[in-house]
């Protein structure tokens, strides 16, 4: 039976940290280096047999019968071709070329400060860097997004009861892949996805790939000045958790000037366990937001708090297997 970190004594708690660096980097290389893609297409795997050992240990790969390594099904998330693949989040998230990583680079600046390590070390705000400094990460982001989202958007459709029809408006919507989830799960219901206007091309390919030119639109939209009026429900996936408390408050209200007093505003987001011990993977969330982008996790009070002062009430939590709920308001 493997010693868990919470056993073991305070220097190897320690190593085990550090080790944390060297377990990520491997997983980077591997997706890479197109390892998966290489193993699932029968071919060399291009790199040699310690690395895939170290791979195994961390359960990307298993031998085979034969001798040879196959892919386990964490290890087929970075394939390239495969619904939900991770691939695109290690090369954005881990890789040392990555704005993400240099950003992090630069975590002193934001331990000290609680400020944007990303703007101190770039000069601008991330989502300037991904449209117009370095678009090819920006593809990445749009794909990392889509592959993080795959999972999360099953669970929301199981546990969280969509209306039957009106009009679903999702905010900075991304390419539409939820809100099109949302539409052929309920066949009444119609929507528009919003988001910046480099997003239109992917979204409007979704949507059309769905099927759902029809029923479904994409609008452009600053989120800070307005919103599509009219919507019977508002959606935002781990969109607020981007900003400061000031700057989130000043996209609550564009959606309260635009929601018609019966519609309803449902987040997806984390909800910040107030046991520190069941805490640490959003707390280290938490620590992402404040380096990338100046944003935060928040616990239930926060939630509630910050819905409050901008004209919501929080009606009720639906938690989810995944670390990310759905927090259901409506206008006061």
């Amino acid at each position: 039976m493997q010693t868990q970190p919470s056993e073991l004594p305070p220097h190897a708690v320690l190593f085990d940290l550090f080790w944390g660096h060297f377990r990520a980097r491997v997983v980077e290389v591997f997706a890479a280096l197109g390892v998966a893609d290489r193993i699932a297409a029968g071919r060399s795997t291009g790199v040699n047999e310690r690395f895939l050992r170290a791979c195994s240990t961390l359960g990307l790969v298993q031998r085979s019968d034969g001798g040879g390594y196959a892919l386990t099904p964490v290890g087929e998330l970075l394939r390239t071709d495969v619904p939900g693949s991770m691939r695109s989040a290690a090369l954005a998230w881990i890789s040392p070329n990555s704005g993400h990583y240099k950003a992090w680079e630069n975590l002193p600046y934001s331990a000290r400060t609680e400020g944007n390590a990303f703007v101190e070390t770039f000069g601008e705000e991330i989502w300037e860097y991904f449209t117009k400094t370095n678009p090819e990460e920006g593809e990445h982001f749009n794909k990392t997004m889509q592959g993080v989202s795959a999972g999360v958007i099953g669970a929301i459709l199981e546990l969280y009861a969509l209306p039957e029809s009106g009009l679903v408006i999702d905010i900075a919507g991304g390419v539409g892949t939820m809100l099109c989830a949302f539409l052929k799960k309920q066949p009444g219901l119609r929507g528009i996805v919003t988001d910046l206007e480099f997003t239109r091309p992917a979204a409007e390919a979704t949507i059309a790939g769905e099927g759902l030119g029809d029923r479904c639109s994409f609008e452009a939209v600053d989120f800070f000045q307005s919103v599509p009026a009219g919507g019977d429900l508002y959606t935002m996936k781990w969109i607020l958790h981007d900003w400061s408390d000031e700057q989130a408050a000043r996209i609550l209200q564009s959606i309260h000037r635009a929601m018609p007093a019966h519609a309803k505003l449902a987040l997806f987001e984390a909800v910040v366990p107030e046991d520190d011990a069941m805490a640490r993977d959003a707390r280290m969330m938490d620590i992402n937001m404040m380096v990338l982008c100046g944003g935060k996790e928040r616990s239930e009070a926060e939630w509630r708090e910050l819905l409050d002062a901008n004209g919501f009430q929080l009606d009720r939590i639906v938690a989810t297997p995944t670390p990310n709920f759905v927090l259901e308001a409506s206008k006061k």
